[in-house]
């Protein structure tokens, strides 16, 4: 044991050697000394202080006092120069992980969206106020009196027993973002189908849990013989958090931001935030800490460096680990709606949208996607089969929406025609 102190001293100058050195084990640094560096080597440190001290003690030759008295000193040599380093870093102008002074400007949230019983959507009066002014325009000025995107309204009429009825309900790719007003995929079906029914409840920035919602509310007027799901890979993430998240700010220049009022802490947890720390937070461009102990840990450099540490190891495999979670429950939400729909005696059809990288190769969301459908033995069509790289912009542009129509058209014609999915080409049929 007389040579413990001297393996705590060469482990201690090993782990300074590497961080040191760890511009060539962090893929994520660079050239010359930087924040993750400096927290190894100063772990580094502080073994090598400890190991000396326990040396000079003799802490095996010593009463419990004195291996008190030694451990003592080492835990104040230690803060001490924990204390020194982050002063040396402030001076150095190095960032915190989060903001220490929060802004004076004022943010202050614009009353367009309303969430309740139908899930979210938005206000009719308020959009509608925000168009004529111009702080809306385009598709976004396309809503009904219940608060969607349709221009329809959600009213049952006396021929509806004799029309055929579908029911859209998705997000923003189902809005039509990104498509010229009247071009979208949704557009595409109607025309092809100029004798059905067909409304859209599709909002921007929701999951599955929103489509729950919608269903129960609209569904009992339209009585739709065929309920379709716009299913997109961020449903999985956003069906952790509560559905009214949606938050649209102002600040004193007219400057528009939309953010979310919940945020997923490192293991997929929901955090509600008030709205005072979304604001001030968001002006300066940083996203709130999910609880005051890490905004405490974040003003600091050493917590800096613990966060960001943390952030790189928990990225390891490149994965989010809240996936399983998130699996869980979106599985849960597709199982309800499933059932809801049939409940209504209607069918059940999902258009599974594939993200810009899917195109090229399904990532694991999307593959995860379609292992759920199969499991719930829910239809669901392929669309990423007919699309390019050239159809995306942040969402699938104009001619993409169209491309996705006349596949989704050809479908629902047939379905109609057939009574079943069977001739539907794309289309898979769990067992």
């Amino acid at each position: 044991m007389k040579f413990a102190w001297r393996l705590l001293l060469m482990v201690g100058i090993l782990i300074a050697i590497l961080g040191a050195g760890s511009d060539f084990l962090l893929p994520s640094t660079s050239p010359g000394l930087n924040l993750p560096q400096v927290l190894v080597i100063v772990a580094g440190i502080a073994l090598s202080l400890s190991a000396l001290w326990l040396r000079r003690a003799q802490l095996m030759n010593r009463g419990f006092g004195g291996a008190r008295k030694t451990l003592l000193k080492v835990a104040l040599v230690t803060l001490a120069t924990l204390i020194l380093l982050e002063i040396v870093l402030g001076l150095w102008g190095r960032p915190t992980y989060f903001p220490r002074r929060r802004p004076e400007r004022n943010v202050k949230e614009i009353p367009w969206g309303i969430c309740d019983e139908l899930g979210c959507r938005k206000r009719y009066e308020a959009v509608l106020d925000a168009c004529a002014t111009g702080y809306l325009a385009g598709i976004r000025c396309v809503i009904n009196r219940d608060g969607f995107g349709d221009t329809d309204e959600f009213v049952a009429g006396e021929d509806f027993s004799q029309r055929n009825r579908i029911l859209i309900m998705g997000d923003s790719y189902t809005r039509g973002f990104h498509a010229e007003v009247g071009k979208s995929y949704v557009d595409r079906l109607e025309e092809e189908m100029p004798d059905a029914i067909v409304w859209n409840v599709a909002e921007p920035g929701t999951a599955t849990n929103q489509a729950l919602l919608s269903f129960a509310g609209i569904a009992p007027r339209l009585q739709p013989q065929l309920s379709i799901l716009g299913f997109y890979m961020n449903d999985f993430p956003e069906n952790l958090v509560p559905k009214d998240m949606s938050l649209r700010l102002i600040d004193d220049e007219g400057k528009q931001y939309f953010v979310t009022r919940f945020e997923q802490d490192r293991w997929g947890n929901p955090v509600e935030l008030p709205a005072e720390e979304v604001y001030a937070y968001l002006a300066l461009g940083a996203t709130p800490p999910s609880s005051e102990l890490e905004r405490l840990l974040g003003i600091t450099h050493l917590g800096t460096l613990a966060l960001r540490t943390l952030d790189y190891f928990l990225g390891l495999d490149g994965e989010d680990l809240s996936f399983d979670r998130q699996k869980r429950v979106t599985r849960a939400y597709l199982a309800q709606l499933r059932d809801d729909i049939a409940a209504m005696d209607s069918q059940f059809l999902v258009l599974l949208i594939p993200g810009r990288d899917d195109v090229v190769a399904p990532r694991r969301p999307y593959q995860t996607a379609r292992q759920l459908f199969e499991e719930l033995r829910i239809p669901y069509l392929e669309a990423r089969h007919v699309l390019k790289l050239a159809d995306y912009t942040d969402h699938w542009n104009t001619e993409g929406h169209q491309k996705v129509g006349a596949l989704l058209s050809d479908c629902v014609i047939a379905f109609f025609e057939s009574g079943d999915f069977a001739s539907c080409e794309r289309v898979a049929m769990p067992e």
